[in-house]
């Protein structure tokens, strides 16, 4: 019976010990569970930084957003977001930036007419040396802008008279043969002699004037008649030389040859010395080339000289 008891007693014992524990764990799940609503109360997600400091955030977030959006809404206006807005600009500034730095191209009009005043100024060049060269004695220069050969006075013509001396009649039947040789490389009509090897800035002379000048001695009329007599003698005689000066023609199927007058307006040297009125009493030959009013001209003046249709 003894033996009974003890083990009931122990087991009573241990039974207790059971639900002490018991206890205590639910206890203690129960504080931990009022805690964790407690914190769960009290927790606000603007409190983790001080109020003041989260509405001055908030506010300045909020006036970013106001700004972004009406900078969206100006571009949207225009069908395009602001991604593509801003590359497009970048593009745009790009190839500005290379238009800048590109050489501009030339004018064709002035690449013409540069190459034009070339070739007249070698034309006179290559003319005064052969002058020089095969008619000894003859007084002939190239104006200061290259387009006249001047041939100063050195006895061509007489104090007041409109015809030319013998020795000068001479020289200038000279010079016809020698403009003969050398002027259908730059004109047209049954003469026309062109090729790119003589011509290759493809020059077309418009008018080959010869004009008459005077000295001093006299009034303004009387050298203004007497300048254009004398080129008209001179013109006469270079095509009693050389009747084929006729036939050189320019674009408008006109004979290039001409007379211009010119009295004692253009001297050369001074007339106060009998040497210097003798120089002014001159012939001048100036070549008036054609200048294209626009860049299709240019192809014109190109078939023309090539005999093309």
């Amino acid at each position: 019976m003894r033996g009974r008891g003890g083990a009931r007693r122990q087991e009573e014992e241990e039974e207790s010990v059971f639900i002490s524990m018991a206890d205590m764990t639910i206890s203690f799940l129960f504080i931990l569970m009022i805690l964790l609503a407690f914190f769960a109360s009290q927790f606000n997600v603007s409190d983790t930084v001080p109020r003041p400091l989260y509405d001055s955030l908030k506010d300045e977030k909020d006036r970013i957003q106001r700004d972004i959006d009406a900078i969206a809404e100006i571009v949207e206006a225009n069908g395009r977001p602001v991604v593509t807005a801003t590359r497009e600009m970048k593009d745009e500034l790009e190839r500005l930036r290379k238009l800048l730095n590109t050489p501009e191209k030339a004018n064709k009009m002035e690449v013409y007419n540069s190459a034009v005043a070339d070739a007249r100024k070698n034309l006179l060049t290559s003319l005064k040396s052969e002058i020089n060269s095969r008619i000894p004695g003859v007084n002939v220069a190239v104006s200061a802008n290259y387009d006249a050969l001047q041939f100063a006075g050195d006895g061509l013509f007489d104090s007041g008279k409109e015809v030319p001396t013998t020795v000068g009649a001479v020289r200038m039947r000279q010079i016809a043969e020698v403009l003969d040789q050398n002027l259908g490389c730059y004109s047209l009509g049954s003469r026309r002699a062109f090729t790119e090897n003589c011509n290759p800035a493809f020059a077309l002379i418009d008018s080959l004037q010869v004009e008459g000048h005077t000295d001093s001695v006299g009034s303004e009329v009387l050298n203004m008649d007497l300048s254009a007599k004398r080129a008209a003698s001179i013109y006469a005689l270079m095509i009693e030389q050389k009747p084929d000066l006729v036939l050189y023609q320019n674009r408008d199927e006109q004979p290039v040859l001409s007379v211009a007058g010119f009295g004692k307006g253009r001297p050369i040297q001074q007339n106060e010395t009998e040497s210097g009125r003798d120089a002014n009493r001159r012939i001048d030959l100036r070549f008036i080339m054609v200048v294209p009013s626009k860049e299709t001209d240019i192809a014109d003046i190109r078939r023309a000289l090539s005999g093309e249709p």
